[in-house]
């Protein structure tokens, strides 16, 4: 049998290919070791870089000529990138670390370069080193927030001034919240929980039927069921119970990889279960009478500990959730992004801002119990998941085909989407 001479690399790329990760924006950012230039450790979660913004950019063969143009474009915005506080990593598909050296002094770039000499740090920003890179790519950008979630994907050679650009916002972001941080609850910001076209997708799945129904059922229809909720005699929302099994999967897998990681490494919690995932329309004057709540009060919720809540549009006024037990500010999130909190907290739903027609104006998706409104649209985790179960496994969900819904009470849409773990 002939001696196989290629490089480790080369034999080991075809065992990694499945564990190539399939990273997108908002996806949480993998903590990768490696070394620099000058055999210096260096690892991405290190306390050197904590609270930073972090610029990745992977890349082939060093001596690439397109390779060195675009490092060269970073090295021209490098002192940019410090100035609002980024961190600069280069991340070669090679590890000649004389070739990494020569080039720094070349090109006056001053941050480090790493070599990946398994492929590992490739395979998990979505790279299979010697296929992609070098390959069909010889630059790829990956922007990480300092909350260590993907911000952006840059695929082209040339990008390097609009990273410093989505860097700029990313600080400019970071500097407006630091108006309001004193007043802070205790909550958890994700963005990009859902993608657009996950938001798009529940608003269209409550739009498109579902039976209108006064109790719940234990046999749902595919289509699910919409319930008036009455709380404190409100009239303006009416929920969604989805039963429909690949908006299950999808919304399941969204939370799973996106939001689950950032629970667990905030609040030290393992979330194993959910609660049925509810669609929540918001339309119209409120009515009755508004005051806050508790999520876990109720011998039936006492097992809730968070709650999420997820906008899924933002063409509407008002409807901003208050935890008056930390301040007046009311917490307005984009749309896809989640709002992570205690169901012990005390929350007051405020009211939409209503137009002369009666319409309201706002659409999103609240909680880890997914629940939608057709005016607002909105994910809420608000009941509770406990560590006795995966959280790939759909709960239940009691349904009815109790009728049909009337056009006339449901109103144009907005929705808002609850869930509780």
């Amino acid at each position: 049998m002939t001696d196989d001479l290629r490089p480790s690399w080369s034999r080991a790329a075809p065992l990694l290919a499945p564990y190539t990760s399939d990273i997108g924006v908002g996806s949480p950012a993998a903590d990768v070791s490696m070394f620099d230039q000058d055999g210096r450790p260096l690892r991405l979660f290190e306390d050197a870089f904590a609270g930073h913004t972090l610029v990745l950019v992977f890349c082939g063969p060093l001596d690439n000529a397109e390779v060195s143009k675009g490092l060269a474009g970073f090295a021209r915005v490098e002192n940019r990138l410090q100035d609002a506080g980024a961190k600069l990593i280069i991340v070669s598909s090679r590890t000649d670390a004389r070739q990494a050296r020569g080039l720094k002094d070349e090109i006056g770039l001053a941050a480090p370069v790493c070599g990946d000499g398994n492929g590992s740090a490739f395979a998990q920003y979505g790279l299979g080193k010697g296929t992609d890179m070098p390959g069909r790519l010889s630059l790829r950008t990956v922007i990480v927030t300092p909350n260590r979630q993907v911000r952006a994907i840059m695929d082209e050679p040339q990008s390097a001034s609009q990273a410093a650009s989505i860097v700029d916002s990313v600080s400019e972001e970071g500097a407006a919240a630091r108006h309001w941080v004193p007043g802070h609850a205790p909550i958890l910001i994700i963005p990009n929980a859902l993608t657009p076209d996950d938001c798009a997708a529940l608003i269209g799945h409550f739009t498109a039927g579902g039976a209108f129904a006064i109790a719940k059922s234990s046999q749902p229809a595919p289509e699910g069921m919409k319930l008036p909720v009455y709380d404190y005699n409100r009239q303006d929302r009416i929920d969604h119970i989805i039963s429909d099994q690949a908006i299950l999967q999808r919304i399941d897998q969204r939370l799973h990889e996106r939001v689950v990681p950032m629970v667990k490494k905030a609040f030290a919690f393992d979330v194993t279960q959910r609660e049925p995932l509810h669609i929540a329309r918001y339309n119209g004057p409120r009515d009755g009478i508004e005051v806050g709540h508790r999520d876990n009060v109720a011998a039936s919720s006492a097992h809730r500990k968070f709650a999420l809540s997820i906008n899924l549009n933002d063409d509407f006024e008002g409807g901003e959730l208050v935890f008056n037990e930390y301040a007046p500010q009311g917490y307005r999130a984009a749309p896809g992004t989640a709002l992570v909190f205690s169901s012990s907290l005390t929350l007051e739903h405020h009211c939409l801002a209503v137009d002369r027609m009666g319409k309201a104006q706002r659409c999103g998706m609240q909680g880890l119990t997914l629940e939608v409104a057709k005016d607002i649209v909105a994910i809420d985790l608000k009941k509770g998941l406990g560590p006795r179960a995966s959280i790939d496994r759909v709960a239940q969900h009691r349904t009815a085909d109790m009728g049909h819904v009337n056009a006339d009470l449901m109103g144009p849409p907005g929705f808002q989407t609850a869930f509780h773990f």
